[in-house]
C-alpha cells in the first residue's frame, strides 16, 4: 500500500517571496508542515511519498493507493484540479486541511471521495484503518481540540532537500486574546494547547541534523503559556550554545512583550532574530472596536524599538479599513511605520473572515459583499478588494488609497529610512558563530549585487551602497541581517508594485474566484539542484 500526501502550489502571493527566486534559488521559504506530519501519522509498512508542487512536479502516473491533498483556501482551485486529475484515474482522493472550511465543504465533497474536517491528528489514522478495512466515512471531523502531545515528530527527512530557505516547527496552537478580525481562536481555541519542550527540541535537533540553519516557530502566538515558553526558550538557548549559534530562530508573538525585559532576554540570548508582529495601525479608536487590547495603552513606536534594540527585526502586519478610516489614514499609516522602523510590513485591507466576531457584526449591519474573495492570503490580483463595505470612504477610494500607500512604503528611499534606523537601534551584540561562507552565500551576494547596483535605477543602488558601506563601517556584525532585508525588499517592493498596477473599478468590488487560479499559477520545472 502507498499513500502520496500533495501540497499544491501557491499562486504569487506576499508570502511565497517568489520574486526574490532570481537571488536566493530557493524553491520556497518554508516547507509545509502538514506533510511531514502526516507522514509520521501512517502506520509502518505503509510506503508514503511526499509532493510539494512549489518546489517540484507532481507524479500524475504515481502508482500510490491514496492521494491525500492539503492546502489552505488559496489553493482551492489547485487542490480541485488535482483531485480531479487522480479521481479520473480511478484513485481514493481525499482533501483537508484550511481549505477544508465550512463556506466550500459542499464543494469539496465534490472533488474527493473524503473530506477533513478540523485537525487531522487523530482523524487521519482512522480513515488509513478504515480504508484497510473497506469502512472510510466521506467525512472526518475532529470536533474536540488534540492533546498536541500526541502530534508526532513530523518526518522531514522526506520534504526534498536544500528546496527551501528555512524549516518551521509549530510548538503550540491557539491564542488567548479576541481580535475580532481573526479567526484562529475560532479555528483553534483560545487555550494555548503545546507541545512538550522535549517534543520541540526533537524536532529541531532534527532539522538541525538535517542542515538547516534557520527555523522558525509559526505559532500563531508563541507566547501563549509564559511559563512553557521560558522553559523552551532557555533549552533553545543552551542548544544554539552548543552549536556555536550556527541556527537562528524567528517567531511570532504580540507587541506587549516589548514590555518583558526579561522575556526579550530569552530570546535574544536563545538567537531569536525576527518576529512577526500584528501591529494594524496606530490609532486607538481601530484597536478598541477590534478588541486588539494587547496593542492598546502602549507606545507601539517605542515598543518595537525596544525589541529591535535586542537584535529582533520586527515584521509587523497593518491594515486599512476600519471603521472610522477616512482619507487621512494613509498618510497616517505611512508615517507610522517609517517612525517605527519596520522595515518589512503586510500590508491589507480590512477582511471579515466568515464564523469571526467581526463577520457576524457586519453581516449583521449588511455590510458583507459575498461576491468578493481577497485578503493578504490572496494573488496580488486581490488585495485591493474587501469583502467589507467600509464607513467613511468608497470602495474604490479605499482601494486607491490604499495601492498609493503600499507604493510609498515600497519606495527606495522610505525602505532605506526605516532599514537605517533598524541599524542604529541594534544596541546588543550578535551572538558569534563559526558557520562559513560558502559557495552558495557567495552567489546570492553575486546576485544581489547585480540587482541593486544597476544604473537604471540609481535610487536603488544608493538604497544598497548607503547602508551595506555604513553596516560594513559602523555595525559590521549585522552584515548578515542587513542583507537578508536586502533580499526580501526585493520581492515585496516588486510583489506591492504589482497590486499598485491592479485596475480599480468605481465599485471596488469584483468576483474573481474562479480568474485567480489559472491567470496566478506557476506550476514548476523541477530543479535538479535542489538535491544537491
Amino acid at each position: 500500500m502507498k499513500i502520496l500526501i500533495v501540497n499544491p502550489i501557491f499562486a504569487l502571493s506576499l508570502w511565497d517571496f517568489s520574486l526574490c527566486k532570481d537571488i536566493t534559488d530557493k524553491g520556497f521559504p518554508n516547507p509545509p508542515l502538514a506533510l511531514p506530519t502526516l507522514a509520521a501519522l501512517v502506520p509502518e509498512g505503509i510506503e508514503v511519498e511526499l509532493c510539494d508542487e512549489n518546489v517540484e512536479s507532481i507524479n500524475f502516473d504515481s502508482t500510490a493507493d491514496i492521494i491525500a491533498i492539503t492546502g489552505f483556501l488559496i489553493q482551492s482551485t489547485r487542490v480541485f484540479d488535482i483531485a480531479d486529475k487522480f479521481r479520473a484515474q480511478g484513485k481514493t482522493v481525499v482533501i483537508g486541511g484550511p481549505v477544508v472550511e465550512q463556506s466550500i465543504v459542499d464543494e469539496c465533497q465534490q472533488h474527493a471521495d473524503s473530506i477533513f474536517i478540523g485537525e487531522a491528528e487523530y482523524t487521519w489514522p482512522q480513515f488509513i484503518q478504515d480504508y484497510q478495512s473497506g469502512t472510510t466515512q466521506s467525512i472526518y471531523t475532529q470536533s474536540k481540540r488534540i492533546n498536541m502531545h500526541d502530534s508526532p515528530l513530523p518526518r522531514f527527512e522526506l520534504l526534498k532537500k536544500g528546496a527551501y530557505s528555512t524549516a518551521i516547527i509549530e510548538t503550540s496552537r491557539g491564542c488567548p486574546y479576541s481580535c475580532d478580525f481573526c479567526e484562529i481562536p475560532m479555528r483553534l481555541g483560545k487555550k494555548s494547547r503545546t507541545k512538550s519542550v522535549e517534543q520541540v527540541m526533537a524536532e529541531v535537533e532534527k532539522y538541525y541534523q538535517l542542515g538547516f540553519d534557520s527555523i522558525f516557530f509559526i505559532d500563531d502566538h508563541f507566547v501563549g503559556n509564559k511559563r512553557h515558553t521560558k522553559i523552551l526558550l532557555k533549552e533553545l538557548a543552551k542548544f544554539v550554545k552548543r552549536v556555536n549559534y550556527r541556527v537562528s530562530f524567528s517567531v511570532q508573538f504580540t507587541i506587549n512583550f516589548a514590555k518583558e525585559d526579561e522575556m526579550l532576554e530569552l530570546f535574544y540570548q536563545a538567537n531569536f532574530q525576527r518576529v512577526f508582529i500584528g501591529l494594524e495601525t496606530s490609532r486607538e479608536s481601530s484597536l478598541k472596536s477590534a478588541h486588539k487590547k494587547q496593542n492598546m495603552n502602549i507606545d507601539l513606536i517605542d515598543a518595537v524599538q525596544r525589541i529591535q534594540s535586542y537584535n529582533i527585526i520586527v515584521w509587523a502586519g497593518f491594515i486599512v479599513g476600519f471603521d472610522g478610516d477616512d482619507a487621512s489614514v494613509f498618510d497616517e499609516q505611512f508615517e507610522f511605520i517609517q517612525a517605527a522602523g519596520v522595515t518589512i510590513g503586510m500590508l491589507g485591507l480590512l477582511q471579515a473572515i466568515p464564523g469571526t466576531t467581526l463577520y457576524q457584526r457586519l453581516e449583521g449591519q449588511n455590510r458583507i459583499k459575498r461576491d468578493t474573495t481577497s485578503g493578504v492570503r490572496g494573488p496580488y490580483q486581490e488585495l485591493i478588494y474587501s469583502n467589507v463595505i467600509p464607513t467613511d470612504l468608497t470602495p474604490a477610494q479605499l482601494a486607491k488609497g490604499y495601492q498609493s500607500l503600499v507604493s510609498k512604503v515600497y519606495q527606495d528611499k522610505a525602505f532605506s529610512a526605516r532599514l537605517m534606523r533598524l541599524i542604529k537601534s541594534s544596541q546588543r551584540a550578535i551572538h558569534p558563530h563559526d558557520k562559513k561562507t560558502g559557495v552558495y552565500e557567495k552567489q546570492v551576494f553575486k546576485r544581489l549585487l547585480k540587482y541593486y547596483l544597476n544604473l537604471k535605477y540609481p535610487s536603488r543602488a544608493w538604497l544598497f551602497i548607503k547602508t551595506v558601506v555604513y553596516t560594513l563601517l559602523f555595525k559590521p556584525s549585522l552584515f548578515e541581517i542587513v542583507i537578508t532585508q536586502l533580499v526580501a525588499f526585493k520581492h515585496f517592493r516588486e510583489f506591492y508594485l504589482k497590486v499598485a498596477a491592479q485596475p480599480v473599478t468605481e465599485e471596488g468590488n469584483k468576483n474573481n474566484k474562479h480568474e485567480r487560479a489559472d491567470a496566478a499559477l506557476r506550476i514548476p520545472v523541477v530543479n535538479q539542484a535542489l538535491d544537491d
